[in-house]
């Protein structure tokens, strides 16, 4: 696995910006995989002009840094009302990607984590016990469109996670800051990443929002079986 050329494509596509919940399927190296979107979540479809502009930037971006998307989901109320043009931004989306090569990984779960942690900027490297207050000190020293890696935010046998927050000047030119908690994983001998994006309110944005992206992958993982 290597992820951080993903950071900067999402941040770039986070810039911009309901179908069947059943789970997605797509085909990596050659293996069905499935990929369940989270609860309450509807994905993107390029038969929306909408959808497909999203689906189209987002793909060239996350292609350029050597991955592909395999499908992107939104909030399905929020994804009504910004298809009916009723909703300027969506803010809680989810997307799942995989390198472009196909490949079996070269690193473990805990190996991705270990080079999360060394890839990160010093911040994540000297991060403290409380999530949170890294959280805080990142919002307040993050620019308009600058990104900040906050660190591995948790670890188990399956999946490493990992968040970013960002100052967003929108496409509708408003401000905005945006919370990326992802997830780095291995189903069926092939490398995965799970994103799951939403607004930033508050500290517990971090808590509520890797909690959902737990599921996720708990799902994806349970799908992908056997």
């Amino acid at each position: 696995m290597f992820v951080r050329p993903a950071w900067i494509a999402l941040a770039l596509a986070l810039v911009f910006g309901a179908s069947s919940v059943t789970a997605a399927e797509a085909i990596v190296g050659g293996v069905s995989i499935k990929l369940p979107p989270p609860a309450g979540f509807c994905e993107l479809t390029d038969r929306n002009p909408s959808d497909k502009r999203m689906l189209t930037v987002i793909s060239e971006l996350v292609t350029k840094v050597g991955n592909k998307l395999l499908v992107m989901s939104a909030d399905c109320k929020q994804l009504t009302e910004w298809r009916a043009s009723k909703r300027p931004l969506l803010d809680d989306f989810a997307q799942y990607q995989t390198p472009i090569s196909d490949s079996p990984p070269t690193e473990t779960v805990a190996q991705t984590c270990a080079t999360l942690r060394a890839q990160g900027s010093e911040l994540a490297a000297k991060q403290a016990p409380d999530i949170k207050a890294n959280v805080e000190r990142a919002l307040k020293n993050v620019k308009i469109n600058e990104t900040r890696f906050i660190g591995v935010l948790a670890e188990s046998a399956v999946a490493c996670y990992a968040g970013l927050l960002q100052k967003l000047r929108t496409e509708v030119s408003t401000d905005k800051v945006q919370l990326t908690v992802f997830a780095a994983t291995i189903a069926k001998n092939r490398s995965h990443f799970i994103y799951r994006m939403a607004a930033y309110i508050n500290s517990d944005s971090v808590d509520t929002t890797l909690k959902g992206l737990r599921g996720t992958v708990a799902a994806f993982l349970a799908a992908n079986r056997n």
